[in-house]
C-alpha cells in the first residue's frame, strides 16, 4: 500500500534502514562492495532506500572508508542512484524513495588509520574515553550549518529525494542536543541546545526548496 513521506510517495511500506558498511572508498565514492549491496536492496522491493551515513566533512568521518558525497566524487552517487532506480523499475515496477543520511561522527571520530580523534560539545565524565577529546568552538559549529547544505545541494544534484540530519547515537548533532553545561549560544538552554539543528534543517530547506524531503533521525 502507498504511503506519502513529506512531499514523496512511497510505493509500499517496506524500508531499509540506514546502515553503515565503513566500506566506501578512501574518497567517499562507493566502493565495488557498496555498489553490491544496494544493487540488491534494489532488487528488494523496498519503496524507501535509506541511504547509509554520509559525512559532511572530513573531520567528521567515524570510519576512513565511511561514505562522504563530495564535489569530486558526486558523479560516481549519481551513476550508481541512476542504477539502483533502474534496477527497482525493472525488477519491481517502480523508483523508490532514495534519502541520504547526512553526519558528523563528534565522539566517534575516526578519520584516518581507526585512531580515534573525538570532537565533543562537552566533556562527559561516563563518555570521555579517549583522553584526547576536543571540545569543539561555537565557530566550527556555526560552519556546519554550511556543510550540511552543500551536502544535501549535492545530494540534490545527484538524484536523492530527500536528506537526513543524523541525530541520535551520541554523535556531534546528538550530544549538541544534550549540551546542558556547555557555555554559549549552543549550551544551556533548549533554545541554545536545539539551535544547531533548526538552523541546519532550515538552512538545507531554503537551499533545496521542494526538491527534497528534509527531516532528522532522533531514535
Amino acid at each position: 500500500k502507498e504511503i506519502k513521506i513529506g512531499n514523496k510517495v512511497s510505493a509500499n511500506r517496506f524500508a531499509v534502514l540506514p546502515m553503515e558498511g565503513c566500506d566506501s572508498n578512501t574518497d567517499g565514492s562507493p566502493s565495488d562492495l557498496v555498489k553490491e549491496r544496494y544493487r540488491k536492496l534494489a532488487r528488494g522491493g523496498y519503496g524507501v532506500i535509506w541511504w547509509e551515513a554520509n559525512a559532511i566533512i572530513a573531520e567528521g568521518r567515524a570510519n576512513e572508508l565511511q561514505m562522504m558525497l563530495t564535489a569530486s566524487n558526486r558523479s560516481k552517487f549519481a551513476e550508481l542512484v541512476k542504477e539502483v532506480n533502474d534496477i527497482s523499475m525493472e525488477v519491481n515496477g517502480f523508483k523508490p524513495i532514495n534519502i541520504l543520511q547526512m553526519t558528523h561522527s563528534g565522539r566517534y571520530c575516526r578519520p584516518e588509520g581507526h585512531i580515534a580523534r573525538p570532537l565533543v560539545p562537552q566533556h562527559d565524565p561516563y563518555l570521555d574515553k579517549a583522553g584526547n577529546e576536543i571540545i569543539v568552538t561555537d565557530e566550527y559549529l556555526d560552519s556546519l550549518v554550511e556543510r550540511y547544505v552543500q551536502t544535501a545541494l549535492l545530494a540534490k544534484e545527484v538524484g536523492f529525494d530527500g536528506v537526513d540530519v543524523k541525530s541520535c547515537h551520541r554523535y556531534l548533532m546528538s550530544e549538541v542536543l544534550a549540551s546542558h553545561t556547555r557555555p554559549g549560544k549552543y549550551g544551556g538552554s533548549f533554545e541554545n541546545r536545539t539551535r544547531l539543528l533548526l538552523d541546519s534543517i532550515r538552512a538545507v530547506r531554503k537551499a533545496v526548496g521542494d526538491a527534497l524531503s528534509v527531516d532528522y533521525s532522533k531514535t
